[in-house]
């Protein structure tokens, strides 16, 4: 038991010190409350460790048993995902030129890129360079604090650095990683039949957005960009939760 409330002591700190991290340096992507949450509940389990006599004594079995199923289910899935959601993002798929590159957008302060989406843009830029055949459909609408669209924040940023205009193409309504995907691909399908479509997104997000495009009836690349090391673990939580909420909706 010693060992047990010592290791639930340290995630209670460390969500409570990581939620204050995030509140005062941003990027936490909303996430945030997720981890003073995690902190308080590690805090009541505590309790609840220090106290199982109690427990054992007032709460009827069919509960207990009840909270234990449930903890093994979540852990299990949690590890199940998370290993596949890592597994893509330091995957190194084929990067032969494609006929497309999908770039998902991210948030930007007025008309000025966020972290994560200035890293996208930089491995697209890369990307274009390379193969001068592709073109790139930039994806994002204009959501709150946004002065411009994700896309057209991306159409700036990538002529600025020299790609040409007619090799970017806008998808700039979509609102969520599904309306990306779907947005995007629609568009392709207007352009060429059949085309090889290559997806830029954060090495957290490849996962998702490639089994997206999946079940859009189109097998895509992905190709991920680096996140800011004292994010990691807020973004592949955060994908996680994602990825359950596209498989329950």
């Amino acid at each position: 038991m010693g060992v047990l409330v010592i290791t639930v002591v340290i995630i209670s700190v460390f969500s409570i010190l990581y939620f204050i991290y995030l509140n005062i340096f941003g990027g936490g992507g909303g996430f945030e409350v997720f981890w003073l949450l995690l902190s308080i509940t590690c805090f009541l389990m505590t309790l609840i460790i220090r106290n199982h006599h109690i427990v054992r004594q007032y709460v009827p079995k069919l509960i207990r048993y009840t909270v234990v199923l449930l903890i093994i289910i979540l852990s299990a899935s949690f590890i199940i995902i998370e290993t596949s959601i890592i597994k893509d993002s330091i995957k190194k798929d084929d990067y032969t030129s494609t006929d497309y590159i999908v770039v998902l957008g991210a948030s930007v302060r007025g008309t000025k890129l966020s972290l994560t989406l200035y890293n996208r843009l930089n491995v697209a830029l890369d990307y274009l360079e390379e193969h001068e055949n592709s073109k790139a459909i930039l994806s994002g609408g204009q959501g709150p604090g946004e002065d411009i669209t994700e896309a057209e924040a991306m159409k700036r940023y990538l002529i600025e650095n020299g790609i040409n205009e007619k090799r970017l193409i806008l998808e700039n309504k979509s609102t969520s990683t599904r309306e990306n995907i779907k947005y995007s691909l629609e568009i392709i399908k207007n352009y060429t039949t059949n085309a090889s479509v290559t997806v830029i997104t954060s090495d957290f997000h490849v996962y998702r957005a490639k089994k997206i495009a999946s079940l859009n009836g189109i097998k895509v690349q992905g190709i991920p960009s680096k996140t800011f090391p004292p994010l990691i673990i807020n973004y592949y939580f955060r994908e996680y939760f994602a990825v359950i909420k596209d498989i329950i909706i």
